[in-house]
């Protein structure tokens, strides 16, 4: 029999809960493409409109998840400890906060739409948008409680059931597009507003097969988690609240700083703003699998801080690092060596028309190759900080690195130099140059000072 070492076992238990979280991750990135493709047959007006609006909602939407995925290392932390009970009431408790927070996004997506026509929008494009949103809407305590039994599923290291549950919504999606845009099976043609629809309705799906396979499997203390969602427990929320708020602030300041770029690219021509989305959803795609990594980071040094052994839980941390880094270099040789194959998948490259587009993406994706390594490190390091409870400071980071070096950075490159659309990802690349190794560093010192613990007492967290 072949002894395998603790460095091999940490790396099967962490590729086993990161690979279907990222395998999930890409399966609803496939919806967002699939919504592209098949609103885009009904116009500009109506693509812009579920661009635009799809942007805004689900930014909004992802920043209140971070909330709510507080709830993965404070399970999987009770889980180390040997508390299941209480892994399954802090799990309800973040249902109660995906139908609390289902609210103010309700509210701030209703108010898009005269917000649009006060700034100025054509008042056609706004009212599109305010149909969008009036229908995706419908689906947000669905989105946001789907967000909560995720997180008590990766908490548990039982991710194959999100996995499967996100790849069998990905036809329904389509099937849901098909028959709510353009009217068929009976229905009439609901054009933009049948995009938001299908949208909800494929959240309430989700929601429904999670919360269907919780209450069905064995072992999953379905009735102490669905229970608990109906009795706040105010220790219980006030952590939530505690941990999950700065990482709310941090994936609000990741995320928009990329929104505010690509407003950025708008001022400067078409074909920048063009290039812009290509190279952005190349890079999305390759950070599906670092971001799973993070997930499965977050629940191995959490669950491994919770059973009194840091020395395991410093090891699931630097393996998770070495993982994302791994393959975002592998995945920068890729955009290195065929960039125009890749641009190639979005648009014709040798159209006359889109000359312009092409080049100005091929200096994008130089750029993007080169920020792969910086981009994964920062991804795996948040995820591992999450595990040992450290949420504020990487939210400081982000903020001066993100937005007072990136987006300032670009901003001065692109305009005040006359860099254009180079310069400001130059800018983007320089934030996270600075940001990646802030957060490598710091997840090198929550290891050690984690480990000067007598590894047989119990860690309590701050």
């Amino acid at each position: 029999m072949v002894a395998i070492g603790p460095i091999s076992v940490e790396i099967r238990a962490t590729v086993a809960v990161a690979a279907p979280l990222a395998a999930a991750n890409l399966a609803q990135m496939a919806m967002g493409f699939i919504n592209t493709v098949m609103v885009g047959h009904l116009g500009g007006v109506a693509l812009a409109a579920a661009g635009l609006g799809g942007l805004l909602y689900f930014t909004m939407a992802f920043a209140l998840q971070g909330i709510i995925s507080a709830v993965t290392p404070l399970s999987a932390f009770a889980l180390g400890t040997g508390d299941r009970d209480a892994a399954s009431r802090i799990a309800g408790q973040g249902l109660t906060f995906a139908l609390l927070l289902a609210f103010p996004l309700a509210l701030a997506a209703a108010s898009v739409g005269s917000l649009l026509r006060s700034l100025g929008y054509e008042a056609a494009l706004a009212e599109a948008i305010g149909r969008y949103l009036a229908g995706v809407v419908w689906g947000a305590p669905a989105l946001l409680g789907f967000a909560a039994l995720r997180s008590l599923l990766a908490a548990l290291s039982r991710t194959r059931a999100v996995m499967i549950v996100l790849l069998c919504c990905v036809p329904a999606n389509a099937t849901l597009n098909w028959v709510l845009i353009y009217g068929h099976l009976g229905m009439p043609p609901l054009d933009v507003a049948g995009a938001g629809l299908a949208s909800a309705a494929v959240h309430w799906l989700m929601f429904g097969a999670l919360a269907l396979h919780v209450g069905l499997t064995p072992g999953l203390a379905a009735r102490r988690v669905f229970r608990s969602a109906l009795a706040p427990h105010g220790g219980d929320a006030k952590d939530i609240v505690k941990l999950g708020a700065p990482i709310a602030g941090m994936m609000a300041l990741e995320v928009g700083v990329f929104v505010a770029a690509g407003l950025l690219m708008g001022l400067i021509d078409s074909d920048a703003l063009g290039a812009n989305q290509i190279v952005l959803n190349v890079a999305s795609i390759t950070y599906m699998v670092p971001m799973g990594i993070a997930q499965a980071a977050t629940v191995r040094c959490a669950f491994e801080l919770g059973a009194g052994r840091p020395v395991r839980a410093r090891r699931a941390g630097l393996v998770a690092l070495a993982l994302g880094v791994s393959f975002m270099a592998a995945a920068a040789i890729l955009l290195w060596s065929a960039p125009r194959a890749i641009i190639g998948v979005y648009l014709d490259v040798d159209a006359p028309a889109n000359q312009g587009v092409v080049a100005t993406a091929m200096r994008l994706i130089f750029i993007a190759a080169l920020f792969q390594v910086f981009d994964g490190t920062q991804a795996v390091a948040v995820g591992a900080l999450r595990g040992y409870r450290d949420t504020k400071m990487p939210m400081l980071f982000a903020a001066i690195g993100y937005w007072g070096i990136g987006l300032f950075g670009g901003w001065w490159l692109a305009f005040r130099l006359g860099y254009g659309a180079p310069g400001l990802w130059w800018g983007l690349a320089l934030g996270l140059a600075v940001v990646a190794p802030l957060l490598g560093a710091r997840l090198l010192r929550a290891g050690r000072q984690t480990m000067m613990i007598v590894p047989e007492r119990r860690i309590v967290l701050p």
